[in-house]
């Protein structure tokens, strides 16, 4: 009985220490191997820049459109600058000409609505011209003279004129509607225009920062200094606008007052429309630059549908690899920026910049997006990889599972079957003659497992019913203590069973039972106690 016993814990051992089938490790060997080849391709298009393509993309896109804006931009205020210092220069000729007609200086037109009257209608004709051939919303021209030098702020209000177009819309930036804003009201009258609804006689040159100054700087031509003045509201209306200023200067080099166009900031956001593209709607802007900040409040903003830019922002600039960051504190953009000359003459101004931004969430929902089919075009390709591999292991190990199949069913490879596999039929040769070699040697044949089983099975039948029910129990892989509760029996009973179950099937102990049990179980026989 122990050697009995020893046999079959010795061919338990063996079966537990059986090795992975051929195919499950040529498995594992294509997908280790697949996992290295993936590993090294990601990492090789990390390196080549193929995962930070999107930002070299967004690089050039908002390059090239910086440059085209940049250039459009560059040539509007040029052209508005070429055309205000003509106005300046033909205002100058022509206030010249009507004091020198009356033989008196400007200063003496001071408190004289007369000929402060008829200087306006010598001006009028060259700022209508000059507003209907610029590209802009206003034309102006303030004589460095009042009305009323007694009234209160008379320091800071100066007469001239000031024309503008209203209903400005999307789709007709630039209506032939001309308002008069400023100015002596007879003109208008004259002129069959009409007053805008906030209209007001004279200018307030406090409004207009460095206007003061630029009309008592001595000068000798208007080229020599002018500016844009950053973006201010319009007294007594809920526009801004920025203002061309340029020297009205005589041939003696008095300066008769300042003239120029204006450019609102509405006027400026039909001009230049948001960009609609893939990495999300980009707004031009042109304002001053300051300490590593881009003002908005002191410049202009085109169309900012499709984004969060109100255009009050101070935007703190962080100098990128690709783009940079304009970050609002409470929002943040990014985009690119070139400095534009937009003055002269006045070196304590700041440095102007024309600016492309997106917001930073309009394009990491769109590389967000990219990175998401990047990773699912990914899985898609390793799956299908795993799926060639498990289809190559299974070819290559099928010819020698079916060979071996084959030599099963013939009852060993002793019948001279051939796999068409050469090492495999050399394998089954070499059996074939060491299994000759060991029975010519031995002359008996090593004990027969299997006999133990068949008469163990065979056994079963002497078994009762209840006997039966406890084997199943045990079988289920239940312990002794558990079945009392189980069969609805005493523990006494079950003990009683026990002693008859090893009896009839000629076991010595219940290790020894779980033994066969366990045997059967790997050996596909379990069935057969049933």
């Amino acid at each position: 009985m122990r050697n009995r016993l020893k046999e079959l814990r010795a061919l338990n051992a063996f079966a537990k220490k059986q090795s992975v089938g051929m195919q499950r490790k040529l498995m594992l060997y294509w997908v280790s191997m697949i996992l290295v080849v993936f590993a090294a391709v990601v990492l090789l298009l990390s390196i080549a820049g193929a995962f930070s393509r999107d930002d070299e993309q967004l690089h050039e896109v908002m390059e090239l459109h910086l440059s085209n804006t940049g250039d459009t931009l560059a040539s509007q205020l040029d052209h508005l600058t070429a055309q205000s210092l003509n106005l300046s220069k033909e205002l100058s000729r022509e206030i010249e000409g009507a004091l020198v007609q009356e033989g008196i200086s400007l200063q003496e037109v001071n408190d004289d609505p007369e000929r402060l009257l008829k200087l306006q209608e010598v001006m009028y004709p060259l700022i209508s011209t000059t507003l209907q051939t610029a590209n802009c919303n206003g034309a102006y021209a303030i004589l460095d003279a009042t009305t009323n030098t007694g009234l209160e702020g008379a320091d800071h209000s100066r007469s001239g004129i000031h024309l503008r177009y209203s209903n400005l819309s999307a789709s007709s930036p630039v209506t032939p509607t001309v308002v008069y804003f400023r100015g002596i009201p007879d003109i208008a009258r004259q002129k069959d225009l009409e007053l805008h609804n906030r209209w007001n006689l004279e200018f307030d040159t406090d409004q207009i920062p460095g206007c003061r100054e630029l009309m008592d700087a001595p000068l000798s031509r208007p080229a020599d200094r002018y500016f844009w003045s950053r973006r201010i509201d319009l007294k007594d209306t809920w526009e801004s606008a920025m203002l061309l200023c340029v020297p009205i200067v005589g041939s003696d080099g008095t300066v008769y007052g300042v003239c120029g166009i204006e450019l609102s900031a509405l006027y400026f956001q039909f001009s230049y429309p948001t960009l609609e593209g893939k990495f999300g709607s980009a707004v031009t802007v042109l304002a001053p630059v300051q300490d590593s900040r881009l003002l908005l409040p002191d410049g202009l903003v085109g169309s900012v549908n499709g984004t969060y830019l109100d255009g009050q922002e101070t935007l703190a600039i962080h100098q990128g690899r690709y783009y940079n960051e304009y970050d609002t504190g409470a929002g943040r953009y990014i985009g690119l920026h070139q400095t534009i000359p937009i003055s002269r003459g006045k070196p304590e101004d700041n440095v102007w910049a024309v600016a492309i931004l997106i917001p930073q969430e309009s394009y990491a929902a769109y590389t967000a997006g990219v990175q998401q089919t990047w990773i699912i075009a990914a899985l898609g390709l390793l799956l299908v990889l795993l799926a060639l591999s498990f289809f190559l292991s299974r070819r290559f190990v099928r010819p020698i599972t079916d060979s071996l199949k084959r030599f099963q069913q013939a009852e060993g490879p002793e019948q001279g079957m051939s796999s068409g596999i050469s090492e495999l039929d050399e394998l089954a040769e070499f059996l074939n003659a060491r299994a000759r070699n060991q029975r010519l040697e031995q002359g008996e044949l090593p004990p027969n497992i299997a006999e133990l089983f068949d008469q163990f099975v065979e056994r079963k039948d002497l078994l009762t019913e209840a006997e039966r029910n406890i084997l199943r129990y045990y079988i289920d892989g239940h312990e002794i203590a558990e079945i009392p509760d189980l069969a609805f029996i005493s523990m006494s009973t079950v003990r009683k069973h026990n002693r008859s179950i090893y009896e009839k099937l000629g076991v010595a102990s219940r290790d020894e039972l779980m033994l066969y049990i366990d045997l059967l179980r790997r050996c596909g026989r379990l069935q057969e106690l049933f």
